[in-house]
């Protein structure tokens, strides 16, 4: 009824607040996050704005401990907001190719595992923030040239 898809909704409530619910042996009536609040966390993530294993382990756990604060003025606080930007997430694959050209030798040769070592390092240095699925896109163009 707040706006979120249902499917993403459906798998918050039986995945996080769910565990959350557990965890606590408390019931949904206890649960102190707004239902207005989760679909915020939802659409967010379905706008490729925050990344859901951010969403699941930070944001939630920081409005759990400050139910009455919003969602997205938290994730940009925390800077905990997925960077988008196709230019400053090449920039940061440059530097990461730039640090292994050895991996990056070994990938073209064949190795394919590396990938995930690349974005790894991407994802370090972006503290989190790099959109994955941009990096990979990236990434792979890079590394097929």
């Amino acid at each position: 009824k707040k706006g979120a898809k249902p499917k993403p909704a459906a798998n918050w409530m039986l995945g996080p607040i769910k565990s959350w619910l557990n965890e606590n042996n408390t019931g949904i009536d206890q649960f102190q996050i707004l239902p207005q609040k989760t679909s915020v966390i939802i659409k967010m993530i379905d706008e490729g704005r925050l990344s859901f294993s951010i969403a699941s382990s930070k944001l939630f756990s920081a409005l759990i401990e400050t139910p009455d604060k919003d969602p997205e003025q938290v994730a940009t606080e925390e800077n905990w907001l997925q960077n988008s930007n196709s230019n400053g997430i090449e920039n940061l694959i440059d530097q990461v190719l730039r640090k292994f050209p050895e991996k990056v030798s070994d990938y073209k040769k064949g190795k394919k595992g590396l990938m995930g070592l690349f974005v790894g390092e991407v994802m370090k240095l972006s503290k989190g923030t790099a959109d994955p699925k941009m990096t990979n896109d990236i990434l792979s163009k890079k590394l097929k040239s």
